[in-house]
């Protein structure tokens, strides 16, 4: 290929790049205006058909760590088809399992041991507890939708890579009541960055005592 030819090439993949990105910010709130972190949110596409978010940007594999009796992360956002692998960094022997219907299972962790990946293969809250220790509770968070992000310590979940066009946003916490629908808004994403809010119902914070409510989902 001589010079003048490789010019115009590149010339081509330049005017035919990516489809133009926008940046949303996604804050969530309680009822008195309190930050609320460790929030999930997802985008879905009005246009499913669209080739540019054929391709799902959640995770497909996470891990998560058992320390000083405490899972790590206490929620985790994973693509369905995702394997999710759980360590044990403590010196305790840990027996982690789920009832829940998008994901049963159970295994035994010696302390220092990894488990093999646990598959996920159905949308849903997967509620995950040790049943050596009730207060330990955790969540994966399964989805097919092609974006999705946990908020930050000031209630701010942030995507920088979605195409500009109208979006289904949801959001989910697990304070949040079971068995109710996720709030949602339906946004509109152009040139520039754009905002929404949500102001959530949770209900008391039970992290430190084990609630068998906590793992209805």
């Amino acid at each position: 290929m001589s010079t003048i030819q490789h010019l115009v090439f590149c010339l081509f993949l330049s005017a035919a790049g990516p489809v133009a990105a926008a940046e949303l910010a996604v804050l969530i709130y309680d009822g008195k205006g309190v930050a609320i972190p460790e929030a999930v949110v997802t985008l879905l596409p009005q246009r499913l058909d669209d080739a540019a978010v054929a391709r799902s940007r959640m995770p497909l594999r996470q891990t998560v760590d058992q320390r000083n009796e405490t899972f790590i992360p206490h929620v985790t956002l994973l693509a369905r088809g995702g394997h999710v692998v759980f360590a044990n960094s403590d010196a305790t022997r840990h027996h982690v399992y789920s009832f829940s219907a998008a994901r049963a299972f159970a295994l035994v962790l010696a302390p220092g041991e990894s488990s093999e990946p646990v598959s996920f293969e159905r949308n849903g809250v997967v509620a995950i507890g040790c049943n050596i220790h009730d207060r330990m509770v955790a969540y994966v968070y399964v989805s097919d939708v092609p974006w999705g992000a946990l908020s930050n310590k000031d209630g701010r979940a942030v995507f920088s890579d979605p195409p500009k066009g109208t979006y289904l946003a949801r959001v989910w916490h697990p304070r949040m009541r079971p068995g109710r629908p996720e709030p949602s808004q339906t946004v509109a994403l152009a040139d520039g960055a754009s905002s929404i809010s949500f102001t959530l119902e949770l209900l008391p914070d039970r992290s430190h005592r084990h609630d068998r409510e906590c793992v209805r989902y």
